[in-house]
């Protein structure tokens, strides 16, 4: 199910890719010395971008680049991807396993609470409430 999801967003992605492409292309063959601002801004308005984003992909259709290189990239962290380092990870696997997994649960600020408490004794800067969160 997650691969038909996947394949229908990199088929929006080339899509889209394609129709700006078409939109550069004949922005530049109509002003082939000299770009006129009002069209890139009209261009801009109508592929939803910035100017100054217009401007980086005319910069790289120019140089010959395909529609792939005017693809938006994937935006965010790649999936699977932890900021922690190893020490710190560890670190906060333990606490959750020892301190908050038990029956009587202890509330989740006092997890974090105990988080920040090991980082100090160990030395290591505390992570955020969020990155706790993500791993409980």
């Amino acid at each position: 199910m997650g691969d038909d999801s996947n394949d229908y967003g990199e088929r929006a992605r080339w899509n889209e890719a394609c129709r700006r492409e078409e939109a550069i292309r004949k922005l530049v063959e109509r002003y082939p010395k000299s770009l006129s601002g009002q069209a890139v801004t009209d261009l801009a308005w109508e592929l939803d971008l910035s100017r100054a984003t217009l401007y980086r992909m005319i910069k790289l259709f120019r140089a010959g680049g395909t529609v792939s290189s005017l693809m938006d990239g994937k935006r965010g962290r790649r999936q699977g991807h932890r900021a922690l380092d190893q020490g710190r990870e560890a670190l906060v696997r333990r606490t959750i396993e020892g301190f908050y997994l038990k029956p009587t649960r202890p509330s989740f600020a006092q997890l974090v609470r105990q988080v920040q408490v090991a980082c100090a004794a160990a030395g290591l800067a505390p992570p955020n409430w969020r990155t706790i969160k993500s791993r409980v």
